[in-house]
């Protein structure tokens, strides 16, 4: 029977070291979490972030063979770094484990991927969608990994360390996340935010993975609490944050457009009260803005007005948020006039 390619010391680690037996390979009943179960069943709805990649690979633990989704191949040919095998230069971005004894990391890559590798180098081969590049694939922390099993490791022993590091445990998200393994992602996500609600980025990738699958109501509450832990939130450059927030935002307008508001827009008085903040009960219907669905800049008003002190780190030329106001129309008047110019264009 074909196992469910968990690696037992991250359900270990997600458990809070509760007993379980690290000898049995975890099935996904393991995970924790609130929306693993609706993200495993509309899995095929998810948009991978890296196409996928099959590949027949031999484990060289039990010596059986699989076929498993290696995602990107990645071909590093710096002259510091690489070896006479070229095998040895590989990494890959898909997330795997043998599916007969759950091992990773110890495999006989097949000529077909060896090729694709070689391919990748070719000049004329620019431009041209492909599934290998030539370039290194690091962590945050510069560190080389060759398969997503060996960086996942790294993680894991980083978490063992600390555990409560909310910032981790998003990275640790994001690798499961490209590596196709949404199920793991869903997981650890949900516990990035239940150590620190204020993971902005583990909000924000709730919310889209969450909209993908039509969960609208639980993926816009993420959304808004992404805008409203926006300004304490220091692990992104300012401009970088302002560009997710707005993606953001730009969703909440659809999901509010699409369920006629039952999926609010913006942060609702009651969560406003919840996160304590006093510097955004902005009344928007006497601030000057104008909204185009189609038009992420469009948004950057709003999401500078949520980074709050944050925003003062954007460039001055590149700010967009000013408290002018006027006596226009509501907000939903405005929304109201949205939609008509989009249905003339």
């Amino acid at each position: 029977m074909a196992t469910s390619q968990i690696n037992p010391q991250l359900i270990h680690l997600l458990l809070d070291q509760k007993t379980i037996n690290l000898q049995d390979p975890p099935t996904t009943k393991a995970l924790p979490g609130k929306y693993v179960k609706s993200i495993l069943k509309n899995k095929k709805s998810l948009s991978p972030i890296i196409e996928e990649n099959f590949q027949m690979l031999t484990c060289k633990s039990c010596g059986r063979k699989g076929k498993y989704d290696v995602g990107l191949v990645v071909v590093n040919i710096d002259k510091k770094t690489k070896t006479e095998n070229i095998s040895d230069n590989i990494q890959t971005t898909g997330y795997f484990r043998c599916k007969h004894c759950n091992n990773a990391g110890d495999w006989e890559l097949p000529d077909s991927l060896l090729m694709q590798s070689m391919i990748s180098a070719l000049p004329i081969m620019d431009g041209i969608s492909k599934k290998s590049m030539i370039g290194k694939n690091l962590l945050f922390d510069g560190s080389w990994h060759r398969y997503t099993t060996d960086a996942e490791e790294h993680l894991l022993n980083l978490l063992k360390e600390n555990p409560k590091d909310s910032y981790l445990w998003n990275r640790l998200g994001n690798l499961y996340h490209k590596g196709n393994r949404p199920e793991l992602a869903v997981s650890v996500f949900e516990h990035s935010i239940l150590i620190d609600p204020a993971q902005v980025e583990s909000q924000f990738t709730l919310g889209d993975m969450l909209a993908q699958i039509s969960d609208l109501p639980n993926a816009g509450y993420h959304f808004r609490q992404m805008l409203l832990c926006a300004e304490g939130y220091k692990k992104m450059p300012a401009v970088n944050l302002r560009e997710m927030l707005a993606i953001g935002l730009q969703l909440l307008f659809m999901m509010d457009d699409h369920t006629n508001g039952e999926v609010a827009f913006l942060p609702t008085l009651d969560e406003l009260k919840a996160s304590g903040r006093k510097d955004v009960p902005v009344n928007f219907s006497e601030i000057d803005l104008e909204i185009f669905p189609d038009e992420i800049d469009s948004f950057f008003p709003i999401a500078e007005m949520y980074m709050g002190t944050r925003a003062k780190e954007i460039p001055m030329r590149q700010r967009t948020f000013n408290l002018t106001t006027t006596s226009k129309d509501s907000l939903e008047q405005k929304k109201k006039k949205v939609k008509k110019k989009k249905k003339r264009k």
